[in-house]
């Protein structure tokens, strides 16, 4: 990943840059511009050849920066023996520049060694017939340190957006990262909304039904009575499942939370729960103590679901007509629930094949998203029990 332009967008900026390039180097480098020194039109014209060869390898330096370097290497050291008015650099600064940006720094580090190397011929240029001794040997390091400052110049440069656009492309990542987090964690919020809606729904008419058929010709009203009901727990699980099917279909951001599914239940619903789930048979008692204090939407909401999914799992595994007591105690900073069943009655008629195994897992990563932890298990006496402590306050449960 070379985090550059495609090529037809940096044509135009090349058009412009290369050429830029090319006269910099000639005004810069060659001893017939900088002096007005004489030569043969042919010396005159091989500069320019050389000068456009130099920059034109770079068009390639965002597709092959080390290729490019090497040939702008190559190329100096050439020109340093067959022409002795040009010493070109400008070209061999911009490739190592590119070879910073794009490459790692051992490679980069390799280059810049390579380009000091490439800055010592120039450096002794004046020198190639007279020895290099006294005056001239200080001249000889000042005009090589000046190339190693020009091109370690170009590589820090190089360094530089080479660590900038890192740090903007793992700032994309994690951005990336958070947005598929926030998606998978709305799909898992879905999912659960899903089941707790057609867990506890299908649950109620397929004991209603069943109860319908037990008494449909000794008692017709009875019947009529749990097809109304039916029809009721239809009506209300289909509304629920447009509301969710309109969450998965808006177009608004998943990291959107909780408030995209809408309107959630509350405790304050809990009394109308507990209506439809004792028309199935199953008697509830609840018993509330302490000073009830707000909650949190998703705490209530936890509070709620926990509610249901037991009385659902009651029906399923107890059947109707087993006895369910909900306990609601209020402290300072928890909402302890809970509810224990006391098994299966002896009318009472368990409903088969209804139970997925997941609603008490589902439950349970709900009820620690809200802060507060979640107990289950069979009770000594007999029957079942789901403990939950939920935050009133900002502050987790301790487990």
């Amino acid at each position: 990943m070379t985090g550059t332009l495609p090529w037809h967008r940096r044509l135009p900026r090349d058009a412009v840059l290369l050429p830029a390039f090319g006269l910099l180097d000639l005004f810069t480098s060659s001893s017939v511009v900088i002096q007005h020194r004489p030569v043969s039109t042919t010396a005159w014209l091989l500069q320019l050849l050389a000068a456009l060869v130099s920059v034109g390898a770079l068009a390639w330096r965002h597709r092959a920066p080390v290729t490019v370097f090497v040939v702008e290497c190559a190329h100096g050291v050439v020109v340093w023996f067959l022409l002795h008015d040009y010493r070109p650099w400008v070209a061999l600064v911009v490739a190592l520049y590119s070879v910073a940006v794009l490459r790692p720094l051992a490679v980069s580090a390799g280059a810049y060694a390579a380009a000091c190397g490439r800055g010592l011929l120039n450096a002794l240029d004046s020198y190639r017939i007279e020895p290099v001794v006294g005056a001239r040997f200080g001249e000889f390091l000042v005009t090589a340190l000046m190339f190693a400052l020009v091109y370690g110049a170009a590589w820090s440069a190089g360094l530089v957006v080479r660590g900038h656009r890192a740090r903007v492309r793992q700032f994309d990542t994690d951005r990336q990262a958070a947005r598929d987090e926030a998606v998978t964690r709305e799909r898992q919020r879905i999912a659960a909304e899903l089941h707790d809606v057609v867990s506890h729904s299908v649950t109620v008419m397929v004991l209603q039904a069943a109860g319908a058929a037990q008494v449909a010709t000794a008692e017709p009203e009875r019947a009529r009575q749990a097809l109304l009901h039916i029809q009721q727990a239809g009506q209300q699980a289909m509304a629920e499942l447009r509301r969710l099917l309109d969450v998965m279909t808006a177009d608004a951001d998943p990291a959107g939370g909780a408030d995209r599914l809408g309107p959630q239940p509350r405790l304050a619903d809990i009394e109308v729960l507990l209506a439809s789930m004792r028309r199935t048979g199953l008697s509830v008692w609840t018993h509330t103590s302490g000073r009830a204090a707000p909650l949190d939407p998703s705490v209530e909401l936890a509070a709620y679901r926990t509610v249901q999914e037991s009385l659902t799992n009651t029906l399923k595994h107890a059947g109707a007509g087993s006895r369910v007591r909900i306990y609601f105690t209020w402290e300072e900073q928890v909402l302890l629930l809970r509810i224990d069943d006391d098994g299966p009655a002896a009318s009472a008629r368990p409903a088969v094949g209804l139970s997925a195994g997941h609603g008490l897992a589902s439950l349970g990563e709900r009820i620690r998203r809200a802060g507060g932890r979640l107990s289950t298990g069979p009770r000594p006496e007999g029957g079942f029990r789901v403990a939950a402590g939920l935050p009133i306050s900002q502050h987790p449960v301790d487990g």
